[in-house]
């Protein structure tokens, strides 16, 4: 049989061209074509991606890709696809003898039922380096929070641990932060995006000494006196990078306390949303900064802010602004500021730097005065913005555009004046929407601008009302959406059958879908009208909806469609294998 020009292609370019592929998606294409393009398979970088596939593919990694591991690897599963593929999943491990070759883990969407699972088998993972798990919800008060951080895992270096939903209460509590001495004892690079006290964190630092990097989300609440002796020459002696996310009012001479005990930090992001002026104008202060950067932080070569402070009448942007305007931000650091008043419900004045610290979401309303300490801002720093509506139309081109292009991830606000909406076109001047892969839309007014977004990938509606005109006013099908939530509060809409022929017409590539229904009859629709979903979890109305009804005719056409499902009063959860 003659070659062809794939097979004469030098392994280099064979192992480039597999790069462009997910590891399950190269093996499944590829594997025993010839024995060539086996041995690349298994020289190429291994990142198993299991979180959102169909239970084929689950069943081809276990039979033919870990049994051909030789080389460290890495995997993303979620355990929320029913409980007992948990289970399977590390059994296949242990079976294939690649426990002790896994290196990086992602675990999303954890549910309590498979917490004591996964915690049973960490163990077992001796040369583990990197471990992320993330909780479903937040209503089991950290009980997986403190499983998983007093399980032993001596090798781990990277760990992020936190909730898929946003967070309100307190997880972690200093009496469990000793074992961490025992339990990750190696561990340098520390994510926490769950709630914590400053106390907390203060005893976390004391406990890993070792840690390099850390990221927390602090709230408020009483926090007890910090004694300075507390930080000595010893404290978090190794500690480089800090980012820090604070929710509620902390007096900022306590962070700057803290931030006086860290010489060596080359790295600090803050972002922080203050509603009472009468605390906290020292965040916002470029003075005060500029003081404590000089004489305790000498090291930082990476400085971000985001501030949002409430407004007073004596104080403007330009006000907040001035500060920024020394030797020492403009020419000897060269870091970039913007400050502008918004005009939001609380009505704050709004600091940040660019670029913004990373994942921190920038407030923005279009045709608001700004303020800069830079002649030439570079707003393509920023990558998530928090998007308001337009004050008034007649003064819509009145203020310096600020050009956002490269934003990837965009949050509407919902209006709460007449005077306030969403002019699309002028939503233009200021962001390229083609850029946008994740939306969260809080108006209906803003679903008709989806056209536009040529790029979206997950798409999130929390306002719909049931008036279908707004959809029908997207003008054509969007092909790339894989993920779509809808609804997801317990006072949404919920959808009937004609919504579905419309949710299907409009998004047909659908992987993953949350929705609520009003009726049984939109289930079906559902399931036919999307031929690439994978996962779908449905809120039902029980007033509406017999669950014995609902049960029936599930086994009667899981044999036929081929799908795993479970049913609660609350929700079903199906999972599609072809």
């Amino acid at each position: 049989m003659a070659r062809t020009k794939f097979d004469q292609l030098p392994n280099e370019l064979v192992l480039n061209i597999l790069g462009y592929l997910t590891s399950l998606d190269a093996w499944f294409a590829f594997h025993n074509l010839n024995t060539r393009l086996n041995n690349s398979l298994q020289n190429s970088s291994m990142k198993i991606d299991l979180s959102l596939c169909r239970r084929f593919q689950c069943d081809f990694t276990y039979r033919y890709i870990l049994p051909r591991i030789q080389n460290p690897f890495a995997i993303r599963f979620c355990p929320r696809i029913m409980d007992e593929s948990t289970y399977q999943f590390f059994i296949e491990l242990k079976s294939n003898n690649v426990e002790y070759k896994l290196q990086v883990l992602t675990l999303t969407h954890i549910t309590e039922q498979s917490m004591n699972i996964i915690a049973q088998h960490l163990n077992r993972l001796v040369n583990l380096r990197s471990l992320t798990i993330m909780h479903d919800h937040e209503e089991f008060y950290g009980k997986f929070i403190n499983t998983f951080m007093n399980t032993n895992m001596p090798r781990l270096v990277y760990l992020t641990l936190g909730y898929t939903e946003r967070s309100s209460s307190l997880y972690v509590y200093e009496g469990n932060l000793d074992r961490l001495r025992s339990t990750i004892p190696n561990i340098q690079n520390f994510i926490l995006k769950v709630p914590i006290s400053f106390n907390t964190f203060h005893r976390l630092l004391n406990v890993l000494p070792q840690l390099v990097s850390i990221e927390v989300h602090l709230t408020e609440r009483s926090i007890n006196e910090i004694k300075k002796n507390s930080y000595n020459r010893d404290f978090a002696r190794n500690l480089q990078k800090l980012v820090m996310t604070i929710n509620g009012i902390i007096r900022f001479k306590i962070i700057e306390q803290l931030l006086r005990a860290l010489p060596h930090l080359h790295t600090f992001w803050l972002s922080t949303f203050i509603c009472d002026n009468s605390y906290g104008t020292e965040y916002q202060d470029g003075k005060v900064w500029e003081g404590l950067i000089r004489k305790y932080l000498r090291n930082l070569i990476d400085f971000r802010l985001n501030v949002g402070l409430e407004s007073t009448q004596s104080i403007s942007p330009a006000d907040i602004m001035q500060p920024f305007r020394s030797s020492f931000w403009i020419k000897e650091k060269q870091w970039c500021f913007v400050a502008d008043r918004p005009e939001n419900d609380v009505d704050t004045i709004e600091l940040y730097s660019l670029p913004p610290p990373v994942n921190s979401k920038i407030i923005f309303r279009p045709n608001v005065q700004w303020v800069s300490n830079s002649s030439n801002p570079n707003f393509q720093s920023a990558r998530m913005l928090g998007l308001l509506p337009t004050l008034d139309r007649s003064a819509s081109r009145t203020a310096r555009n600020r050009r956002y292009t490269n934003v990837t991830t965009l949050h509407t606000a919902s209006v709460n004046n007449s005077n306030h909406d969403y002019d699309v076109s002028i939503v233009f001047d200021y962001v390229d929407l083609t850029k946008v892969r994740n939306c969260i839309i809080s108006v209906s007014e803003f679903i008709e601008s989806l056209s536009v977004m040529i790029n979206l990938t997950s798409l999130t509606i929390r306002c719909y009302d049931g008036n279908i005109e707004y959809f029908k006013k997207i003008s054509s099908p969007i092909y790339t959406l894989k993920k779509l939530f809808l609804s997801k509060s317990m006072h949404c809409y919920y959808y009937n059958r004609n919504d579905m022929k419309i949710i299907t017409h409009l998004f047909p590539n659908l992987e993953y879908i949350e929705l609520r229904i009003s009726e049984f009859e939109s289930l079906p629709i559902l399931m036919n009208g999307l031929p690439h979903l994978v996962y779908a979890i449905i809120y039902n109305e029980p007033e509406v909806i017999d669950e014995e009804h609902l049960k029936q005719w599930l086994h009667k056409k899981e044999p036929i469609m081929k799908f795993m499902w479970s049913v609660d009063d609350k929700k079903l959860d199906i999972w599609f294998d072809e």
